[in-house]
């Protein structure tokens, strides 16, 4: 068991690792690009299953840590949102990552948007130990989305720009742009993510309060 999550948490930082330098190697700006949630999501996860696989390696025991349930949720429910987000906002848009060439452009914007999300998820369903996720930790699992309107709006009032790709130059995505949509949709469209956010974290929460039902239920 211990060996098999090692792999896998292996296989996905690489995937993590390959899907963010794909697309930092193949642009004309960096800062541009790291700007984007898509990809601060990404480094958020590969930071956070960096750490759990070199505690796994050296047999480091967290899984009684709350503070790892609430930093694990976080990422899980952060790069959650990106697929999400890509799905129903991005994709009907022709969004991609700016990469080149096509090749090289298809597979890291499957990397970051689609391909380590789910493993992301998937490591929870497999490996985490189920039942310790609070009711409030939900409200803590904002924090990284949230934070990230706020880094937009600064970012830009420093001078900051964005490629298009997203549909806004100045801030990033379209629904962020209250030139474009004014300031109310912008805020519409927040607090809705926020809404949906709150949802995936009790979603999860749910989840994992049912497996751990199963689990007591089948080893009393």
């Amino acid at each position: 068991m211990k060996k098999r999550t090692v792999s896998y948490r292996l296989i996905l930082i690489v995937s993590l690792l390959s899907g963010i330098l794909l697309n930092l190697c193949n642009t004309n700006s960096a800062l541009y690009l790291i700007s984007y949630y898509t990809l601060q999501s990404n480094v958020l996860c590969l930071i956070i299953f960096s750490v759990i696989f070199i505690f796994d390696c050296t047999q480091y025991n967290y899984h009684e840590n709350t503070l790892y349930y609430i930093i694990k949720g976080m990422a899980t429910t952060a790069i959650m949102l990106t697929a999400i987000v890509y799905f129903i906002a991005l994709l009907p848009n022709d969004f991609v990552m700016y990469t080149s060439p096509k090749i090289l452009k298809l597979i890291g914007n499957a990397l970051v948007h689609i391909i380590s999300p789910i493993m992301v998820i998937i490591d929870y369903i497999l490996f985490d130990k189920k039942g310790n996720f609070k009711l409030f930790y939900p409200l803590i699992w904002l924090y990284f989305p949230l934070q990230y309107v706020c880094f937009v709006y600064i970012y830009n009032a420093g001078g900051g720009h964005f490629y298009n790709i997203g549909g806004s130059r100045d801030f990033a995505y379209f629904f962020l742009d209250y030139n474009k949509i004014g300031k109310k949709s912008v805020l519409m469209w927040v607090i809705s993510i926020a809404v949906g956010i709150l949802i995936l974290g009790y979603i999860l929460i749910i989840i994992d309060k049912l497996a751990n039902y199963k689990q007591r239920k089948k080893n009393p």
